[in-house]
C-alpha cells in the first residue's frame, strides 16, 4: 500500500477542527502521513491540533508562530511530504471518507493523477453538485494539454463570443481549478519544482495547478463528488470580491504569473491568447461593474482604478487582438461596455456600468 499525504493549512480554524479530525479518523485509507500545518493563527488552533497529533502518530504538525499565507503553508508541508500521492484538504470543507480508497483505486502504471468531482455546500446547508465537464475516464498527455487545460485555466475567446451572444456565463462549464480537486504525484511535483507562488494575493491554486496539468502524463477522473465545498462566512476570495482595488491589485498579479506559465504552454503548440484571453478581457468589465457598485470612492477614482487595469500593457496585449466586429456582430447589450472598453471610452464606460447598475442590469 502506496503512502499517500493529506495536507492541509489552517489559519483561526478552531470552530472546524472537530469536525475536520473526524472525517480524517472516519478515512478508509489508513497509511497516511497527515501534514497540518498552523499558519500563525490567532486563536486555539495550535493548542487543538497539538492534542490531535499527539493521539495520532499520522499527524505531524507544523506549527507557525507568524502568519504567511496559504502558499507558504503548503509549501513549508511539501518540503515534508513522503507520500507518493498528496491531497490539499482544507479543514472548513467536507469529504467522502472513501476518496483516498477510490482514488488510488483508479492508479495505473502509466497513470500519475486522478481527478475527481465536487459538490459546493451552500450557507443553508443545501448542496449543489457541480457539473462534470470532463467526457472521458483517462487523458494522456496531449489529451490533457488540448481538452483538460484549457477547460480550467480560465476564459477562453471562444467562450467571451458565447457570453457575449448569451449563451453561457462568465464562467459556466469551466472547472473550477483549487488544489482540492486532484491527487497529485509528488514524484512529479518535485522533479519540476512545482510549488505554490508566495506573492500572489489570489489565483496562486490556479498557477500551482495548471503548471501540474502542463506537465502530467495520464489523469483519470471520476465523476463523482469526492470533494464539498463549503461556502464560508469570511472566506479569502468572499473578502476579495468585496475589496475592488484587492481585486485589480490581485488580477494584475495573476495575469503576470500567467504570462510567466505561457512560455511553457507556446512550446507545447497552443496559443495563450485563445486559451484565456477572453478572461483578461472580461475582468476589465467585471472590474468596472465592482467600482460601479462602490459607494466610497468617487466617479474620478473609479475611472482611474478601471484604467490602471486595462490599459496594463498585458491586459492590453489581449484587447489588441480582439477584433471589433467580433463584439459587435453579437448584438448583445452584454457586448455595449466590451465595445466601449475596445475603443479606450473609460469614462463613458464607467458611466454606463453606474447606469446599468441603478436599472439593476446584470452581466453574470
Amino acid at each position: 500500500m502506496d503512502l499517500v499525504t493529506i495536507i492541509t493549512p489552517i489559519y483561526n480554524g478552531e470552530k472546524y477542527l472537530k469536525r475536520y479530525f473526524a472525517q480524517i479518523n472516519a478515512i478508509g485509507y489508513k497509511d497516511l502521513q497527515i501534514l497540518v500545518v498552523n499558519d500563525g493563527s490567532k486563536d486555539k488552533t495550535s493548542e487543538i491540533v497539538q492534542k490531535y497529533a499527539e493521539e495520532d502518530s499520522r499527524i505531524e504538525f507544523i506549527d507557525k508562530k507568524v502568519n504567511e499565507g496559504v502558499s507558504s503553508a503548503r509549501n513549508d508541508a511539501l518540503k515534508r511530504a513522503k507520500g507518493v500521492f498528496c491531497f490539499f484538504f482544507d479543514c472548513d470543507d467536507t469529504f467522502d471518507a472513501q476518496i483516498i480508497e477510490k482514488c488510488v483505486a483508479k492508479v495505473k502504471s502509466d497513470t500519475d493523477t486522478v481527478c475527481y468531482n465536487y459538490a459546493s455546500v451552500r450557507k443553508n446547508g443545501s448542496i449543489a453538485e457541480h457539473e462534470f465537464s470532463y467526457l472521458k475516464r483517462q487523458y494522456n498527455k496531449k489529451e490533457i494539454l488540448k481538452q483538460v487545460l484549457p477547460n480550467s485555466f480560465g476564459t477562453s475567446i471562444a467562450d467571451l463570443k458565447e457570453y457575449l451572444s448569451g449563451k453561457r456565463g462568465m464562467r459556466q462549464g469551466k472547472e473550477l481549478n483549487g488544489p482540492w480537486r486532484m491527487m497529485y504525484s509528488l514524484k512529479i511535483i518535485r522533479e519540476k519544482n512545482i510549488y505554490f507562488r508566495k506573492d500572489l494575493r489570489v489565483g496562486e491554486d490556479t498557477i500551482f495547478t495548471n503548471k501540474y496539468l502542463a506537465v502530467a502524463n495520464v489523469i483519470y477522473t471520476i465523476d463523482e463528488p469526492l470533494y464539498y465545498l463549503h461556502n464560508n462566512d469570511g472566506s479569502a476570495i468572499e473578502t476579495y470580491n468585496l475589496d475592488v482595488n484587492r481585486m485589480i491589485s490581485g488580477k494584475l498579479q495573476l495575469i503576470q504569473a500567467k504570462d510567466d506559465l505561457s512560455d511553457e504552454l507556446k512550446r507545447n503548440g497552443m496559443d495563450t491568447y485563445e486559451l484565456w484571453g477572453g478572461e483578461y478581457i472580461l475582468s476589465s468589465v467585471q472590474i468596472g461593474y465592482a467600482l460601479a457598485r462602490d459607494n466610497e470612492l468617487s466617479f474620478a477614482e473609479k475611472c482611474k482604478a478601471l484604467k490602471s487595469y486595462h490599459l496594463n500593457s498585458l491586459v492590453k496585449n489581449q484587447w489588441n487582438r480582439l477584433k471589433v466586429k467580433d463584439i459587435i456582430e453579437t448584438k448583445s447589450i452584454k457586448a455595449i461596455p466590451v465595445f466601449l472598453l475596445k475603443i479606450n471610452w473609460i469614462v463613458i464606460t464607467e458611466l454606463m456600468l453606474i447606469l446599468f447598475c441603478k436599472m439593476g442590469l446584470k452581466i453574470s
